[in-house]
């Protein structure tokens, strides 16, 4: 079997954008896909997937130019032979960039892999780890006392933890950190993403604050390259410090190990490397004792490559759920790929217990007709 061709396809975004804080200010994030589709000579396609978080979508435009290059390298390999491919394209990514690129087309690689073997891509990662569940990430920015009345509906679903946007300034998160935290139902955890907003002082009185009201964790408290800084908040903090979300590859993950920079791994599938880099990922920090909690804020592609791995991995036992709207009746439907024809095979089932696709391969396919009324490429 060999690649013919890798035809990279930008979407528009089937969610609303919603307002995030990042470094010193708020921006719109949203969820446009580049979904990569890896052709070859026996007839297997595979799906892959990145997305951008701007509405523009100038960013996604310029993602596919760059899978069309990095495709060009691999024409003509075994796409079953997902480590040299992976390392074929990592040589030419570290140089000129593109790993969102790199990441979806690993993903389509390993879809194709397990079409080919007629069996899901979990089980090519090592078979059923243990029972996976979702935590909701809510990231819609709301005051207080409207964050509680959804923790309850999200609680009613069995969620059994809510992760809510920080980063607004020390006193605001502080208050709302103790008012939401002391009104939410007892089961439902409560998390905190301040997306690198803080310098290591500023963070030490947030995540003060997290500690005395037993958060599951803080993520991403300062910048991804102050791993010292992580390391303090670590060490002097007893809430679990999270992130590697902005990290590229797996190796990084060792100079975060040697730290004890976090207790928390979140690898996003989409930028990382695929899931090739995000389960090699896992293997490193489990001798460590440390977690696996998938970054898996966005559409169904890259969602359903996020759940295999979390799935094959003895140190995941919870992933990310994007809730994105408090309109819809049931919270564990996933709504941001309508152009996947089957998007519903994931889902969050009472309890939060979810599964990966069992079908070969990724377990997804793209319904062509929805496609094209989103396609802007």
């Amino acid at each position: 079997m060999q690649i013919k061709k890798i035809e990279p396809i930008v979407l528009e975004s089937a969610i609303d954008t919603v307002s995030l804080p990042g470094g010193k200010e708020s921006f719109d994030a949203t969820v446009t896909p580049v979904v990569a589709k890896v052709h070859t000579d026996e007839g297997i396609v595979g799906l892959g997937e990145t997305y951008l978080d701007d509405p523009s979508g100038h960013k996604a435009l310029t993602a596919a130019k760059g899978m069309e290059a990095v495709g060009h390298e691999l024409q003509g390999k075994d796409p079953r032979d997902v480590t040299s491919c992976w390392h074929e394209m990592y040589v030419h990514v570290k140089r000129e960039g593109s790993y969102r690129a790199m990441s979806a087309i690993d993903e389509a690689l390993w879809d194709i892999k397990g079409k080919d073997a007629g069996k899901p891509v979990y089980e090519l990662l090592g078979g059923a780890a243990g029972e996976l569940r979702a935590y909701a990430t809510f990231p819609l920015s709301k005051p207080a006392d409207q964050l509680v009345e959804d923790g309850q509906w999200l609680a009613d679903k069995g969620f059994p933890t809510m992760k809510i946007v920080a980063g607004h300034g020390v006193e605001n998160d502080r208050e709302k950190i103790a008012e939401v935290a002391t009104n939410i139902p007892d089961e439902l955890g409560l998390a905190i993403d301040s997306n690198t907003t803080y310098d290591v002082k500023d963070a030490m009185k947030v995540g003060e604050t997290a500690s005395e009201y037993g958060l599951e964790w803080f993520e991403e408290p300062v910048s991804h390259t102050n791993i010292q800084g992580q390391a303090q908040l670590n060490d002097q903090l007893s809430v679990p410090i999270s992130g590697y979300q902005n990290h590229v590859a797996h190796y990084p993950a060792i100079d975060h190990l040697e730290a004890n920079a976090l207790e928390i791994y979140q690898p996003a599938l989409d930028y990382c490397g695929g899931i090739t880099a995000a389960h090699r990922v896992g293997t490193l920090i489990e001798p460590y004792d440390k977690v696996l909690v998938p970054h898996a804020f966005g559409p169904a592609i890259n969602y359903s490559a996020s759940l295999h791995v979390a799935a094959a991995c003895p140190v995941s036992s919870l992933i990310e759920f994007g809730v994105y709207s408090d309109e819809i009746g049931d919270p564990g439907e996933y709504i941001a790929s309508p152009y996947v024809a089957n998007q519903s095979d994931i889902y969050v089932q009472d309890g939060g217990v979810i599964e990966p696709p069992d079908a070969p391969g990724l377990g997804l396919e793209l319904d062509d007709d929805v496609v094209e009324e989103y396609r802007i490429n």
